[in-house]
């Protein structure tokens, strides 16, 4: 697949290879929680008290945002991370979009955050794409209004 600003594409992925054999395990260090369509990611010393998880959103598969956080994950440099991930409402049906915040891990990287803007064509989708790259610097604001 091709590579849109240093961030790959799934262009050419084959949507019948099993989903297992394209997602690599998470590393140990990405902790996230779900909460009302939006995945939190957790730093590694702070514990996730053991809670049940919230349940599926109506129409959607349980564990889906789970697959959909991996394969978002798959798109990132291998130093950054996801900070924030908000299920966004899309004007096309079954389109399915999401807003990520990412930063580099590394210290003294805060300058560095971006918006990423990230699409599936569909819920069972097992290939996502970057619809948006915005750099965020140390004088932005960014407010969501609504649920999304």
């Amino acid at each position: 697949g091709g590579e849109l600003w240093g961030y790959p594409s799934c262009q050419g992925w084959a949507p019948h290879v099993p989903l297992r054999t394209l997602l690599p395990p998470p590393p140990a260090r990405q902790s996230f929680v779900m909460v009302k369509g939006a995945a939190l990611l957790l730093p590694a010393e702070e514990p996730l008290e053991a809670e049940p998880p919230p349940a599926a959103p109506p129409g959607q598969a349980p564990g889906r945002q789970e697959q959909h956080l991996q394969l978002m994950m798959q798109l990132l440099r291998p130093q950054d991370a996801i900070r924030l991930a908000v299920r966004l409402e899309s004007a096309r049906p079954r389109r399915v979009r999401y807003l990520l915040v990412v930063r580099p891990e590394e210290a003294g990287a805060a300058g560095e955050t971006a918006l990423l803007g990230v699409d599936f064509a569909h819920e069972g989708a097992t290939c996502c794409t970057l619809g948006m790259v915005l750099p965020l610097w140390s004088d932005t604001q960014v407010f969501l209004d609504g649920d999304g």
